[in-house]
């Protein structure tokens, strides 16, 4: 009967395989910068990860910036979290990417500020004629500014 069991089973999943392999392909890559724009020009230390990618540590001089790639998983529950540490011993923490939050988005830049982090979406799917917005003095076309997630100064 065992046998019987997973030979049904093996051939249930033969079956389905395309599926899960259309499933898998449909989640498109995600390009996450993140852009050093703290006010006094100091220097900025990064380290991101997720529960499973372990990104080494980046330093970003004025103005820098770095990029990743990621594919989210198939359960949206992708999620990259970031420190980030500059001059006076100052850290602070932000969820970079967050499945639920930028699911929408597959280019997503992060223009770090002292005041917390703002993402930046050039090129959301609007014409030419997008109104720019401000943020602590910086033009954008998309952007929303966040609150740190922790502070462990």
């Amino acid at each position: 009967m065992a046998h019987l069991a997973r030979s049904i089973f093996i051939l249930w999943l033969l079956t389905m395989l395309p599926f899960f392999g259309n499933v898998l392909s449909r989640s498109s890559e995600i390009s996450v910068a993140i852009q050093n724009l703290l006010e006094d020009q100091d220097d900025l230390t990064v380290h991101c990860k997720s529960r499973d990618y372990n990104i080494r540590v980046q330093y970003l001089k004025s103005h820098e910036h770095f990029l990743f790639h990621s594919r989210p998983n198939i359960f949206g529950t992708t999620l990259f979290y970031c420190s980030f540490a500059w001059e006076d011993g100052v850290c602070r923490r932000f969820d970079i990417y967050e499945y639920d939050r930028d699911k929408t988005y597959t280019d997503i830049t992060w223009q770090i500020f002292k005041k917390g982090p703002c993402r930046f979406i050039e090129n959301n799917g609007h014409d030419d004629n997008t109104t720019r917005k401000k943020a602590y003095g910086y033009a954008f076309f998309d952007n929303i500014c966040f609150q740190w997630s922790h502070n462990s100064s």
